[in-house]
């Protein structure tokens, strides 16, 4: 597991200022959901949309308005 900083994920996907706590794991990136995030900055942090995000994680996330902190989701 390779834990990616705020500063390595701003240089990446652009900088958007989502609050978790992200790393990589077997080629594939995944993100903590922390306390104020919504899907749309944390789409913006990793460069993807909040539907491939979605796509990625169809047993946590059912409504692309509705997550929870502390979830874990895949991100690419």
């Amino acid at each position: 597991m390779n834990i990616i900083n705020d500063n390595q994920a701003a240089n990446v996907s652009g900088g958007a200022h989502a609050n978790g706590q992200s790393w990589i794991d077997g080629g594939a990136t995944y993100y903590r959901i922390a306390p104020g995030d919504y899907l749309g900055n944390i789409a913006q942090r990793f460069g993807t949309n909040v539907y491939a995000i979605q796509r990625l994680n169809p047993g946590v996330i059912k409504n692309v308005d509705v997550i929870r902190a502390g979830d874990v989701i895949r991100v690419l």
